[in-house]
């Protein structure tokens, strides 16, 4: 991968992360959480595209649809194991 392949796969990787955030709500530490799990879902799924030659959806040196695929499955499995926002839980109210 190029330095250039690099920098778009970073960019796409954060703008899926921020459209998930957006979605989902939360904090700045739960969008910086989600920012990190893209960019591994995003190179992991690249490099498992690149070992099986699986060369769907090229874009430059990046394999765009193994990548976008690892992107979405790694946002979706972070966002069932992190802890729900504090937020969201409504505690019930003693009298």
């Amino acid at each position: 991968m190029t330095l250039h392949g690099f920098i778009l796969g970073i960019t796409i990787a954060s703008a899926c992360a921020f459209l998930f955030h957006i979605l989902r709500g939360g904090s700045l530490k739960r969008l910086a959480i989600y920012v990190a799990s893209a960019w591994i879902g995003f190179f992991s799924g690249h490099l498992l595209g690149e070992l099986i030659h699986w060369q769907l959806l090229r874009l430059g040196s990046i394999n765009l649809f193994p990548a976008l695929l690892g992107t979405i499955l790694s946002l979706v499995l972070t966002a069932v194991l992190v802890k729900p926002n504090s937020r969201s839980q409504k505690k019930p109210r003693r009298r």
